[in-house]
């Protein structure tokens, strides 16, 4: 008898194990940026890192109403053209006092940025430089021009092909061996000027502040792979360790872009109804098995 019971014991936990890979295979992708990408391209890990108690994920514009004084907004990698309604809710967000991160290059966030009146420009042209982490002239090293959030106490950072900036107050800034690749071909021509140029900006807008980072990709997982050596962790430490609330933009943003059976347990996740409703079929479905155990 305790021969077989061991057995039943074996056989349920293989399954268990067997339904947690299924699972895990099940609602993950390839896309870039995905929340739900495990892979280098992803943001999984920023994600995994968010303290659920301290981070809303906004759905809708409606929710940042509530919003006053001391709360973060993050907005990675906007995809498509901001509507009236999420333009007015940046703005109100703003005039109450909060602060918003936009990190885009060649995405929407100039667009986001002109609409709520910002000074800050993100610049066409992809930002190479002499001074580098790897062979490729685009993985520049940047480095602090102030000591103020979200690089407080931040060494020099390693990007990905950011985009240059104007205006606002330069937060982070490419060494003087740096220029504007213009016609793509990774190296520096006549026409081409060597100097200093911003990727990461803030400005005061009303009674709020924004931030501009001008490479999406220092969220993705192969950027905070890096080591202790940059200061990447660093930055992204400082934003979801914020005072306040930390807010994720996922109105807008290709962070939350899913597929397949990721895309239906996004919707469980994120739907409050549906998760108590699939929960209470869990609840109920254990209890049938309990009790046919039992009988």
């Amino acid at each position: 008898m305790k021969i077989i019971k061991a057995a039943y014991w074996i056989v349920g936990i293989v399954l268990l194990m067997a339904a947690l890979i299924l699972a895990t295979h099940l609602t993950s992708n390839n896309l870039d940026f995905s929340q739900y990408n495990p892979d280098w391209n992803g943001t999984s890990r920023f994600f995994s890192d968010l303290d659920r108690h301290h981070t809303v994920m906004v759905q809708d514009s409606a929710q940042l109403a509530s919003y006053r004084n001391n709360a973060l907004l993050l907005i990675i990698a906007p995809e498509r053209s901001p509507t009236g309604a999420e333009i007015t809710a940046y703005q109100g967000f703003l005039d109450r006092g909060n602060t918003i991160v936009l990190a885009d290059d060649f995405g929407t966030g100039r667009e986001i940025l002109q609409k709520i009146r910002s000074r800050i420009t993100i610049l066409d042209g992809n930002l190479s430089s002499i001074d580098r982490e790897y062979a490729d002239p685009y993985t520049i090293v940047v480095y602090p021009a102030v000591n103020t959030s979200p690089v407080e106490n931040c060494g020099a950072l390693v990007m990905d092909r950011p985009a240059p900036l104007d205006g606002g107050e330069p937060l982070v800034m490419t060494s003087i061996l740096s220029w504007v690749d213009t016609n793509g071909d990774r190296r520096i021509n006549a026409n081409e000027v060597m100097g200093e140029f911003p990727v990461i900006s803030a400005e005061n807008i009303s009674r709020g502040r924004i931030v501009v980072i001008s490479d999406p990709s220092i969220f993705i997982n192969s950027m905070q792979d890096l080591g202790d050596r940059w200061g990447n962790h660093c930055l992204l430490n400082n934003l979801i360790r914020y005072n306040g609330t930390v807010l994720v933009d996922q109105m807008n943003s290709r962070t939350r872009d899913a597929e397949g059976m990721s895309g239906i347990f996004h919707v469980l996740r994120t739907q409050f109804i549906v998760e108590v409703l699939f929960f209470g079929f869990l609840v109920l479905a254990a209890a049938w098995a309990w009790r046919e155990k039992i009988l």
